[in-house]
């Protein structure tokens, strides 16, 4: 099942119910896109048709912050007033720290984009799957690669680059086209075709049946739903953020307390303070919005 928060449809799981799927999807024919969303790709999603069709097409869609779980637990409530609104707002926000069942009704568990990697790798190295890291800085993909093989038994990471690299300013993608030379930035530039076919090639070189990409939202989600089809041998396909950089020691996550308290995003405001914007809409712009969602759906 699927709940609906502003538009997108995210799926009911828990981490090891939506583990059961990939592994379906693994062991069938045909491709899947997998989009790890936040609060800042549905906000992203609301201006722009063409990514909220990616997601809503996805074969999966999960919830990757807390702020989604307060979402659908705060829409599923009824209210007959502003005033009502906002105090189901702060109880549902209270009580993911003090009472997180409570907001667990509608979205069991959020299931962060990097645990879902690292269990997929765990999976991966039991049942002799293929993967390809793509993304994320210079060397990170390598060093990426060696530290999963090192963690999981048997894993099988048959390539690890970076990829196309995004120099153009604005990187937000707009359009959707039949070929990857369609991909255009707001500025109307080109990506340059090239870097992408390179990669492309590479990718069908080595095989594999899952790909990881680290390109970060949107970018990653709009790469993966073009070329999808020109990769014969992929059957899962996973935009991954930055769990390149988590996994790879470039970036330091948040300790475990303050993940399951649902606090990941104050640790990383903490230590990363030139992410305020999107800690900003993530936070206080996603919640101002979804209030002002439900009143409209009176």
């Amino acid at each position: 099942m699927k709940t609906d928060i502003l538009g997108i449809k995210i799926d009911q799981l828990t981490q090891q119910q939506a583990l059961a799927e990939i592994e379906k999807f693994l062991s069938l024919s045909g491709r899947h896109q997998i989009i790890t969303a936040n609060p800042e790709i549905v906000l992203e999603s609301l201006t722009d048709g063409n990514y909220r069709k990616i997601i809503n097409d996805s074969s999966m869609t999960v919830a990757d912050g807390v702020g989604l779980l307060w979402a659908a637990k705060f829409l599923s409530l009824k209210s007959d007033s502003l005033i009502t609104s906002i105090i189901q707002a702060f109880t549902c926000a209270i009580s993911l720290i003090f009472q997180p069942r409570y907001c667990q009704e509608v979205l069991p568990e959020r299931i962060a984009g990097v645990d879902l990697l690292e269990k997929i790798c765990e999976l991966a190295g039991q049942k002799a799957w293929k993967i390809y890291l793509l993304g994320a800085g210079r060397g990170i993909a390598e060093r990426t690669a060696m530290i999963l093989k090192e963690r999981y038994l048997n894993l099988n990471i048959v390539g690890a680059s970076q990829g196309p690299t995004f120099k153009f300013p604005s990187p937000r993608l707009v359009g959707l086209g039949p070929t990857i030379s369609n991909f255009q930035f707001s500025n109307n530039l080109q990506i340059p075709n090239k870097q992408f076919q390179n990669a492309i090639a590479d990718i069908n070189q080595t095989k594999p049946e899952i790909l990881f990409v680290a390109f970060g939202s949107p970018k990653q989600d709009f790469f993966i739903s073009q070329v999808l089809n020109q990769l014969p041998s992929v059957k899962l396909a996973m935009g991954v953020g930055g769990a390149f950089d988590f996994i790879s020691g470039k970036t330091k996550r948040a300790p475990l307390i303050w993940r399951e308290l649902g606090l990941e995003w104050l640790h990383r405001f903490i230590y990363q303070p030139w992410r305020a914007i999107r800690i900003f809409n993530a936070t206080l712009r996603f919640i101002t919005y979804t209030i002002k969602v439900k009143r409209h759906l009176k």
